[in-house]
């Protein structure tokens, strides 16, 4: 599954999962608690995904991607500093989240807290690699479940798990697939600053001449045909031709989008839901 297939709004949709329990099979239990916390961090990473992309103005593409939520908050910090991101102070570092704000820059309190919330959600990934590895080592279990014990299972549960492991793979795609080219950006920004600076800098420098602070504004100047982006980006008219006709059309999508999902928090630490799955299955195998 490639990196544009698991990216795009439509493919990003949070599930929930109820097994029916009325079965006498003692494995069902675990398996309930195994699909449940898949489908809270996948929900959860979903929705703070939508939200990142509502607050930057990347909504205003019809499939944004992580790339698009950084180019936005990007866009608006140079046209605060007159169309030069370099006198951002913006540096790489080697640890999550990857960039790192100047402490002697000053940013504006809506560019600091939108680069905070890019920050946070590329961390929040990343925390996620302890909890994905120890899911995946149970994996195997739930597949065991609706291929052994399938004469023992409902033909909705056998459903409902099959949902659940391929719900799972999604989650790690789509993990993957932002981490990536989220990293290939900074990369990108570390290693050809001037270049990636310079496509920057041609819509921050405009917005700033033309006093341009809405952050869906600037991102909508993506398809202004009075700058030259298409002699610095090869991929600027597919995006444009992605792009919705209008800032109001674009946010009424994505809000309809947020009003419907859940934001359950996960509670628990990624180290006690490993001890409590772990625990779980101490007890099943002594049963």
């Amino acid at each position: 599954m490639g990196c544009s297939s698991i990216s795009e709004i439509d493919d990003l949709q949070q599930e929930t999962i109820e097994l029916d329990m009325k079965t006498d099979v003692k494995e069902l239990y675990h398996a309930k608690s195994l699909i449940n916390l898949i489908t809270r961090i996948r929900n959860k990473m979903i929705h703070l995904y939508h939200k990142l992309m509502y607050d930057s103005g990347a909504c205003v593409f019809m499939k944004p991607t992580i790339v698009h939520c950084l180019k936005s908050i990007l866009y608006k910090i140079s046209s605060e500093f007159e169309g030069n991101l370099k006198d951002s102070g913006l540096t790489v570092k080697e640890d999550p989240p990857y960039l790192k704000p100047s402490n002697e820059t000053k940013l504006s309190d809506e560019s600091a807290n939108l680069l905070d919330e890019l920050l946070h959600f590329i961390i929040e990934l990343v925390s996620y690699k302890s909890i994905i590895k120890q899911i995946e080592k149970e994996i195997p279990e739930l597949i065991y479940l609706v291929h052994e014990k399938k004469n023992k299972l409902s033909k909705k549960n056998i459903e409902l798990i099959n949902k659940g492991i391929e719900l799972f793979r999604n989650l790690k795609q789509l993990k993957y697939d932002t981490l990536v080219l989220y990293k290939n950006q900074i990369f990108e920004f570390a290693n050809r600053n001037d270049s990636f600076c310079e496509r920057i800098d041609i819509i921050g420098k405009y917005a700033y001449d033309n006093n341009i602070t809405n952050i869906y504004e600037i991102s909508m100047l993506q398809k202004n045909d009075q700058l030259p982006l298409k002699n610095n980006d090869k991929n600027n008219k597919d995006e444009e031709d992605k792009m919705f006709k209008s800032i109001y059309n674009a946010k009424i999508y994505m809000e309809n989008i947020l009003n419907n999902e859940k934001n359950d928090d996960i509670i628990e630490s990624h180290e006690s839901i490993i001890e409590n799955l772990n625990n779980s299955n101490i007890n099943r195998n002594n049963n």
